[in-house]
C-alpha cells in the first residue's frame, strides 16, 4: 500500500524513468532496430553506422533511443555476444573532448587509466580494449547540437564517425553512433569534412498530438497515481497544455506539472488532484525550467540561479543589474561556505540555455518562473 493518498510511485514522473512501453514510438523504434538488424548475428561484418535523431525537447528522442539500445544489447546476448551502450548527454556531462572521451573509457573500459592519454589515444586504447575482449559497443551522443554551438572544437563529430579508420585493416567494435539533437542548426559550424561523416539524413521525431499526449501521459499516470487521484479530466487538460504552442509538445514539462500537482494536492491534504491544483502550478512554473533541467547545472549553475531569483524577489521588478545578482550570489557563498565566484561566467550559459533572460547588463530576468516556487527548488539541488 502506498503511504499517500496521491502518489502511487511518484518516480515513475521522473525524466530518468525509461518505461518498458513507450505509446507512439513503436514505429520510431522499430526504424532504429531496422538499422542496426543483423548487428548481433554477426558483428564483425556489420559495419560501423552513423544515426542522427532529431526533434524538439520532450518529444521521447531520448527514451526511444534508450529503449532501442536495450533492445539491441538483449538481441546480443541471445547470440552470447556482449554489447554495452555508453550515453553521455553534452549538455550535462560534456564539455572538451578530452573530458568527453575520458567518460566513454569509463562507461565502456573502465578498467583503462585515462590518465596522460591524449583524447585520440583514448579512442585508439578503447577500441583496441573491445576487440582484445570480444565485446561491441554503441555510443549515444545525445544534445550534440549544443555541444557544437558552444565549443570552439567540434572535430567530435568527425572522430566518433570514423572510428572504423583508426585501424582500417582490423573490425571495429563500435556498431554503432547515435547524435541525437533538438535540430539541425548546429549543420551550419561543422566543416564540409565533418558534414560528409555525419551524413544529411536525421531520423526525425514528430510533435504529439493531443490524442498521443493523453494515452502517453494516462499510461505514466497509471503508474504513478493511486487509482482515485488522477482523473482523465486532469490528463486531458495537461495534455491540452502540453501540446500548446506555449509548450510545444513537451512531455517531460508535462510529467513535471503533473509531479508538482500532486505534491500540492497531497500538502493541502487532499486525495485527489483538481483542475485548481494543474491551473496554479501551470501559472507559476515556466516549461524551460523543469527539473530536468536544474539537475543538469553544476552547483555554481545553481548558486547563479539562485542569485537571480534572489534579486529579482528583493528589487520587485522584472529585471535587475548584474551588480545586483553578483551581491546576492556572493552572500550565498559566504553562506554555503565557498569561495566567491565570477557569477557573469555561469549566467552567460544559463543564458545559452534558456534559464535566464540577458538582455544587458542592467537587464538580467527569468523566463516567467514562479520566483516562489523556483527558490526552493534550486536550494534543495544545492544541499543534494
Amino acid at each position: 500500500m502506498s503511504e499517500s493518498a496521491i502518489f502511487l510511485d511518484r518516480s515513475k514522473l521522473s525524466p530518468r524513468f525509461i518505461p518498458e512501453e513507450l505509446p507512439h514510438r513503436e514505429k520510431q523504434i522499430k526504424q532504429i532496430l531496422h538499422v542496426f538488424s543483423g548487428a548481433a548475428g554477426d558483428p564483425d561484418r556489420f559495419p560501423l553506422t552513423i544515426l542522427q535523431v532529431v526533434g524538439v525537447a520532450g518529444i521521447g528522442k531520448t527514451t526511444t533511443v534508450i529503449r532501442s539500445t536495450k533492445i539491441i544489447e538483449d538481441e546480443f546476448a541471445k547470440n552470447r555476444r556482449k554489447l554495452k551502450t555508453a550515453y553521455i548527454n553534452l549538455k550535462l556531462q560534456g564539455g572538451n573532448k578530452f573530458a568527453i572521451y575520458r567518460l566513454l573509457l569509463e562507461r565502456l573500459a573502465p578498467e583503462l587509466p585515462a590518465q596522460g592519454l591524449s583524447a585520440e589515444e583514448m579512442l585508439r586504447y578503447l577500441l583496441r580494449y573491445l576487440r582484445d575482449n570480444s565485446q561491441y559497443a554503441l555510443v549515444v551522443m545525445d544534445e550534440i547540437d549544443y555541444l557544437i554551438k558552444t565549443s570552439k572544437d567540434t572535430s567530435i563529430v568527425y572522430d566518433l564517425t570514423r572510428l572504423n579508420e583508426f585501424e582500417p585493416e582490423k573490425p571495429c567494435n563500435v556498431k554503432g553512433v547515435v547524435f541525437i539533437a533538438r535540430s539541425t542548426d548546429f549543420y551550419s559550424r561543422l566543416d564540409p569534412a565533418e558534414l560528409s561523416t555525419l551524413g544529411r539524413v536525421p531520423m526525425e521525431f514528430s510533435q504529439y498530438s493531443l490524442e498521443e499526449a493523453s494515452d502517453i501521459l494516462a499510461s505514466r499516470c497509471e503508474q504513478a497515481f493511486n487509482p482515485r487521484a488522477m482523473g482523465s479530466d486532469i490528463i486531458d487538460q495537461v495534455a491540452r497544455i502540453t501540446t500548446s504552442a506555449e509548450v510545444n509538445g513537451d512531455v517531460r514539462y508535462a510529467l513535471d506539472l503533473l509531479l508538482y500537482a500532486g505534491n500540492l494536492a497531497e500538502s493541502q491534504g487532499q486525495d485527489h488532484v483538481t483542475l485548481e491544483h494543474v491551473r496554479k502550478v501551470h501559472g507559476q512554473t515556466h516549461p524551460t525550467i523543469t527539473t530536468e533541467e536544474i539537475e543538469q547545472l553544476s552547483k555554481n549553475h545553481v548558486i547563479s540561479l539562485v542569485a537571480v531569483v534572489r534579486a529579482l524577489k528583493s528589487r520587485k521588478k522584472q529585471y535587475v543589474e548584474l551588480k545586483d545578482v553578483r551581491l546576492h550570489a556572493d552572500e550565498l557563498a559566504e553562506q554555503l561556505g565557498i569561495k566567491k565566484m565570477e557569477v557573469e561566467d555561469y549566467l552567460d550559459d544559463l543564458k545559452v540555455r534558456k534559464l535566464v533572460e540577458m538582455r544587458s547588463l542592467k537587464e538580467i530576468g527569468l523566463h516567467g518562473a514562479s520566483l516562489a516556487e523556483l527558490e526552493p527548488v534550486l536550494l534543495g539541488r544545492i544541499k543534494q
